[in-house]
């Protein structure tokens, strides 16, 4: 062995703040209500604000934007007509901050149904109880909301759409870990504060194990090797790198092991110390085995359109019981299309 050194999502109740029915003879009415509660766009504008109240509930905004019945606010935000920050919001309880960005969609687009299919395709909950939930995601999806993420379909948000169609009234989720837009891979969330602060705890230490796959370009010299390199941000960018000396940074470790060479391309598993962001993209590019299909920290490939890394399994101590609970997951179709091609395109020996 070689040693390199170097949110919580949380439905609340809906506010009543707003006019009654009865003291709203106009409500109802207009071509962007009518727009946006029967998806046949009379308007082609969007009506765009800024939220000046803290903790005021999404519904009771809408209501008073539209001047319109809770019923049909309520109605409109279910049916992805209303982004916050770029990012659709289908929880007519979520509490606003001031200076939130809002925006009302008049034709909450058709195409929304299709791009929600197109990327939770592969998203399967595979435990669920009253402490935590496991989920296979798909590559493809974000974890969580960012603040570029332009009406941005999350695991976030759909794990609690799902949820509430299984009859839930007041999903709780916590995002205890992440994995990038293009990992695939097996994924645990909390549904207690409890839970949350007993998973967390465990990233800490060796109780919480992940284990990744990683197609790289380039072959390692040793069978398997340590990556200790702590990691910097870029606060203009938020491009991560191996920090620099004097530069404000996070311990990283990252364990890897060569499991497959295929000509100048190599499979690798991989095990976190420490779970920063993008974290074995770096790492893996810091020594020369950048992910393959990476365009950001790796290198593009012909034969995967996405960072060719995928989340196999997770092993971790169950918050209630404490009993060790362990998934894992095949890679998807793109990973083994990918690494098929490497194999019967690399030289014989």
């Amino acid at each position: 062995m070689i040693h390199c050194r170097g949110y919580r999502f949380v439905e609340q109740k809906s506010s009543n703040a707003g006019h009654s029915p009865e003291t709203n003879p106009h409500r109802d009415s207009g071509p962007l209500y009518s727009a946006l509660t029967t998806g046949r766009a009379s308007v082609s504008r969007k009506t765009e604000w800024t939220a000046q109240e803290d903790q005021r509930a999404l519904q009771a905004e809408i209501r008073q934007q539209l001047d319109t019945s809770h019923r049909r606010a309520k109605e409109i935000i279910l049916r992805g007509g209303v982004a916050i920050d770029g990012n659709v919001v289908t929880d007519p309880g979520f509490r606003l901050r001031s200076g939130q960005q809002l925006r009302m969609d008049p034709d909450p687009p058709r195409l929304r149904t299709a791009h929600r299919k197109m990327v939770t395709e592969g998203l399967e909950i595979l435990h669920q109880d009253r402490q935590v939930l496991v989920v296979q995601k798909p590559a493809g999806l974000l974890t969580v909301a960012t603040e570029e993420g332009e009406n941005e379909i999350t695991l976030q948000t759909e794990v609690y759409r799902r949820l509430r169609h299984e009859g839930e009234k007041r999903p709780i989720l916590f995002i205890v870990q992440r994995l990038d837009k293009d990992t695939s891979g097996v994924i645990v969330l909390a549904r207690t504060p409890e839970a949350r602060d007993a998973i967390k705890h465990q990233l800490l230490n060796t109780k919480f194990k992940r284990r990744y796959l990683a197609l790289c370009k380039g072959t390692p010299r040793q069978e398997e090797g340590i990556c200790d390199f702590p990691l910097h941000t870029d606060a203009r960018n938020k491009r991560v790198r191996v920090a620099r000396p004097h530069d404000p940074c996070k311990s990283a470790i990252t364990h890897w092991k060569l499991q497959k060479k295929m000509g100048d391309h190599s499979l690798l598993e991989v095990h976190l110390e420490t779970g920063r962001r993008n974290q074995i993209r770096v790492h893996l590019g810091h020594i020369q085995l950048p992910i393959i299909g990476d365009e950001k920290y790796g290198v593009t490939s012909p034969w995967i359109r996405r960072a060719a890394l995928h989340a196999e399994s997770l092993t971790f101590v169950h918050p209630k019981t404490l009993k060790e609970m362990a998934f894992q997951v095949d890679p998807p179709a793109d990973f083994t299309e990918c690494l098929s091609a490497l194999e019967k395109t690399a030289p014989k020996s």
